[in-house]
């Protein structure tokens, strides 16, 4: 009994959802809260912070040098001993070596602009996949009701050369759709933790699920999508891409090491002094005060930065040629989303527009059956049509949503008829 009492206790520790809150939201909502707390994002923004400290230690000055020459010995006769400062000065690479910098920093702004874009398209589209999951339990919900109806009609039917067949047909297929069902929750249980997942917040105490409860809804709002012209899309793509603007940086930062490895020909010096002075014992008369003064400068006589300099125009040359690359997929790629999200809303309408016929024919031939007017193999075969179809709906949706984020990811910007910058 004991062992019984310990094994209930654990199943229903693992049944027990783990978050204490399930909180609604829409997909507005999922995507602020995960821009203003996902944990990755977060870490990443702190490499800001890194490129300012290292934007300080490219403008730091060289330290002084504490420089001392005592004489011992015979040799101090006739000679000073001395003490002073050197102070070691570059020419023309302190402002490179910033820009260097400068460089990394706008490079690295774009890129958690990108990661923050990243961030906003998974969201949706893992939001997208609950509801998905959430219209594949409601298709296998109704399902599952019908053919226990189906199973108590044929029971209640009178007997004929079918009826125990027809029983045990309808009873068959009920089981199968609770499989069906469980399956489609397992499915639907895993979608709503992805969904948490990318949103990855420090808090565990929460499950965000969707607004929604299915694609079935009418006038789903993430649905609502109008596209401009296509010209328009591609011209706001070359403009805002993030991935088109890091490019950008990667060229300008390559630039600013030519310029540095180029400085580095130039000599640097060090300027030196101090106090220099003769003990009277080494003068046989009286001491003697003084000062010394000294330059040193390095001269790039044996080595030039030639391999250096080489160096840093094959990567301006590199990442120009990337960058054209890309813009030529970048084009390509726009197009197949384009028309994809096209011909995918058309399928849509025509969808919507037949759903309502297919379910009447199921209410009309499920009603035939209650009065004996048609066989339950009817039923089934025009249930299945009916269920293929909303099935073909509900993908064509995500078809046509999935067209819609890889437009968006590819532009680098949310694409709605209504934003500004296609008004320009």
């Amino acid at each position: 009994m004991k062992k019984i009492i310990f094994i209930a206790s654990l199943i229903l520790t693992f049944t027990t959802p783990v978050y204490a809150e399930v909180q609604h939201i829409t997909v507005d909502e999922a995507v602020t809260i995960a821009l203003g707390h996902n944990l990755q994002l977060t870490a990443k923004r702190k490499e800001i912070d890194e490129l300012q400290q290292e934007l300080k230690r490219a403008n730091a000055l060289r330290n002084p040098q504490f420089q001392s020459n005592f004489l011992l010995g015979k040799v101090n006769s006739g000679n000073s001993s001395q003490f002073g400062l050197a102070l070691p000065i570059e020419i023309a690479k302190r402002s490179a070596r910033k820009n260097i910098v400068k460089a990394e920093l706008m490079l690295a702004q774009n890129q958690i602009k990108e990661a923050e874009h990243d961030l906003k398209i998974a969201v949706m589209r893992a939001y997208f996949n609950v509801l998905y999951m959430k219209s594949v339990v409601d298709i296998y919900q109704e399902r599952e009701k019908l053919f226990g109806e189906m199973t108590e009609i044929s029971k209640s039917r009178p007997n004929g050369a079918n009826k125990d067949v027809d029983i045990l047909q309808a009873d068959i297929k009920h089981k199968k759709q609770k499989i069906f069902l469980n399956k489609a929750k397992a499915s639907l249980i895993t979608a709503q933790f992805k969904l948490n997942n990318i949103m990855n917040l420090k808090t565990d105490e929460i499950m965000f699920d969707t607004m929604e409860s299915s694609l079935f809804e009418k006038d789903i709002v993430i649905l609502q999508i109008n596209l401009p012209e296509y010209q328009k899309i591609e011209n706001v793509a070359m403009k805002y891409s993030y991935s088109i603007k890091i490019a950008d940086n990667n060229i300008q930062k390559a630039k600013q090491e030519l310029t540095y490895q180029k400085r580095q020909r130039i000599p640097d010096v060090t300027l030196a002094g101090g106090y220099a002075y003769q003990t009277a014992h080494q003068t046989g008369k009286e001491a003697l005060p003084g000062a010394y003064i000294g330059v040193y400068t390095d001269i790039p006589l044996l080595y030039w930065y030639n391999p250096e300099i080489k160096q840093a125009k094959i990567k301006i040359e590199r990442n120009m040629l990337s960058k054209m690359s890309y813009e030529n997929k970048l084009k390509l790629a726009l197009k197949e989303n384009y028309n994809a999200f096209k011909y995918a809303k058309d399928n849509i309408n025509y969808y919507s527009s037949i759903l309502s016929e297919s379910q009447a024919i199921l209410k009309t031939y499920t009603q035939k059956y209650k009065q004996g007017q048609v066989s339950l193999l009817n039923v089934m075969q025009v249930e299945n049509a009916h269920k293929e179809l909303l099935s073909e709906y509900i993908s064509e949706m995500q078809l046509y949503y999935n067209a819609y984020l890889d437009l968006m990811d590819n532009v680098g910007h949310d694409i709605l008829l209504e934003d500004e910058i296609f008004k320009d």
